[in-house]
Order: structure tokens, then C-alpha cells, then sequence
């Protein structure tokens, strides 16, 4: 029970430190402007650091988290990251959290709670097969592969985000099972045997991959539109690694699983809800933004160049004419 509890809580501290780090990394003064930038253009950013530091606090929150819990219960729990992350980015980008983004929020919570307290997660093997490891990895590959092709044959951001990021939480899945097996070997033999299995280097690659997913979700898309995106796919992929690979369940059985399977739907459901909000903070803040910024620039307001920096339109110096 320590150990349960001992999870539980380095998951919640993981989970607001990603959702904190994800909102930091997604703030830039291009992007607080409304205007879109490159993929890497963001690398000069003193917050794309600052979020990638905080972020990477969470994932040594989450490893310490999966040497004592399995992989079921602490990917359920970072979920919760989604719940921190709304009215943080929302603080960030200077919106309002709608009603409906509450309800939602609030329904995950829920589902969260069902599904751990009344589901209790237990633990499966520690170490599977390798055969099971490369089953695992290629269908992962398959599934991220055919999302990138979907996601460029369509035109509208918020779908283009909504497909990266539920291809970055896919990965962000990975990442977490393998970041299981390099926990439980370092608990086991130290930097030795981690330095001596595979586990080690496939996570060093899972984690390019998902960051990079992320930061493409994020040059598309808002925060509240990707980032709701990639944290649901993560607890449901995880599922689904932990039970195929790694042998997890739940302590429950017959007509409970039912309702653990109709928690995860709704869980689903308020996420893709949230997924779905078709809001532009920089442009529908008060709805008189984006009509201003339609109209061209206010009278006296400083111009701006091709290259995005303001220049200043010289004052007029002519005389006036005498009046008559």
C-alpha cells in the first residue's frame, strides 16, 4: 500500500509538471501575437527551455512513479495533466476557461478517479520477451507513420493538431513503457545493467520522436486543441502496452470491467470534447480582436514590415493650408 501510494503521488507531481512545461514550451512572443512560427524557430525561445526543463523534472517524476507502481495506474493518473494544463494555457494565451471546458475537465477528473481507485491497477511482468518488445515497437511505428500521412493531407489546423498530437501521445506511450524497463533495471542493478540492455536506447529514441510529434502538434495548433489530443492517446495506448506486453490488469472482474470500460469511453468522449474546441485565443478573445485585426492596422498604429518588425511611418511635415 505505501508503494501504491508512493505512485500516486509522483505521477501527480508529474502530471503538473508536464502540463506546466507543455504550456511554457508552447509560449512565445510570436505566438502571443497570433502569428505562426517554425518548427525550430522556437529553440530561441528562453520559454521553450524553461517548459523543456520543467517537462523533464516530470519524466523523472513519472520514472520514480513506475518503479513502484505499473504502468496502468501511473499513466492513468498523468492524465490529470490535461486538467492542470487547460487553465495554465489559458492564463498563458489571456482566455477565459469556457463553462463547457470545466464540465469536461471536471468529467476527466472523474473518470480518473474511477479508474484508479475503483479499478485498482495491478502490476504484470516486468521484463517480457523481446519478441513481445518488437511486436510492440512496430506497431507503434505503423500507427505513427499512417497519422503523419493523415495529417498532412488535410488543410485545417485544429485537425492537423488534433493528428499530431494523438501521433505524440502515441509515442509519449512508449516512451512510458519503455521508461518502465529503465526503471525497474536501474532499481535492480544500478547504471550498470541499464547501460547493458536495449530498453535504454530505444527510450532515448521514443523520446526524440514523441518531443518532436509534440512541437509539430504545436506549430499547427493551439495548446488547448493539441495538447488534449496527445494526453488522452497516452493512458490508452499505455493501456493497451500494459496489458499486451507487459501482462497488467485490473483487481476486478465480470460486470465491474464493464463499467472500467465505459469510465474509459467517457474519458475518450471529454477529451476529444475538449479536443474539438475550436478556439483561437489570439484571435476570439473578446470577438473584437479578430474584427480589428481584419480592418488592417488603427490609425497611428506603427506598421509592420515583410520581416515582422514594426517600422514607424514618418510623421507628415507639410504645412497646412491657411484656412479661409
Amino acid at each position: 500500500m505505501t508503494e501504491t501510494w508512493a505512485a500516486v503521488l509522483l505521477a501527480l507531481a508529474s502530471a503538473l509538471s508536464q502540463a506546466f512545461g507543455t504550456v511554457m514550451r508552447h509560449r512565445s512572443p510570436r505566438r502571443a501575437r497570433g502569428r505562426r512560427e517554425g518548427d525550430f524557430h522556437i529553440l530561441t525561445s528562453r520559454y521553450w527551455w524553461t517548459g523543456m526543463a520543467i517537462s523533464l523534472a516530470g519524466f523523472v517524476f513519472q520514472g520514480l512513479a513506475l518503479i513502484y507502481g505499473s504502468l496502468i495506474l501511473v499513466q492513468t493518473i498523468t492524465v490529470l495533466s490535461l486538467t492542470f494544463a487547460l487553465p495554465l494555457g489559458a492564463w498563458v494565451t489571456g482566455r477565459r476557461v469556457t463553462k463547457t471546458e470545466l464540465f469536461w475537465g471536471h468529467v476527466l477528473a472523474g473518470c480518473v478517479v474511477v479508474l484508479v481507485i475503483y479499478g485498482r491497477p495491478t502490476g504484470g511482468e516486468t521484463h517480457p520477451p523481446w519478441w513481445q518488445w518488437a511486436l510492440a515497437c512496430a506497431a507503434g511505428v505503423l500507427v505513427v507513420v499512417v497519422l503523419l500521412r493523415l495529417s498532412r493531407a488535410l488543410r485545417a489546423d485544429g485537425n492537423r493538431a488534433l493528428l499530431l498530437g494523438v501521433a505524440g501521445g502515441t509515442a509519449f506511450a512508449y516512451v512510458a513503457l519503455l521508461t518502465k524497463g529503465v526503471a525497474d533495471r536501474f532499481y535492480e542493478g544500478g547504471p550498470l545493467l541499464v547501460a547493458t540492455t536495449g530498453e535504454v536506447y530505444g527510450l532515448v529514441v521514443a523520446a526524440v520522436v514523441a518531443l518532436t510529434l509534440q512541437q509539430m502538434s504545436f506549430s499547427v495548433g493551439a495548446v488547448h486543441q493539441a495538447v488534449p489530443a496527445s494526453t488522452v492517446t497516452t493512458p490508452v495506448v499505455s493501456l493497451a502496452l500494459g496489458v499486451v506486453v507487459l501482462g497488467e490488469w485490473f483487481a476486478v472482474d465480470g460486470p465491474e470491467l464493464a463499467l472500467l470500460a465505459a469510465t474509459l469511453i467517457v474519458m475518450v468522449v471529454a477529451t476529444v470534447r475538449l479536443a474539438h474546441k475550436e478556439v483561437d485565443p489570439a484571435s476570439t478573445e473578446n470577438g473584437s480582436d479578430a474584427s480589428a485585426d481584419s480592418s488592417g492596422p488603427s490609425p497611428g498604429a506603427p506598421a509592420e514590415t515583410s520581416s515582422g518588425t514594426p517600422s514607424e511611418t514618418p510623421p507628415d511635415t507639410r504645412a497646412e493650408p491657411p484656412s479661409r
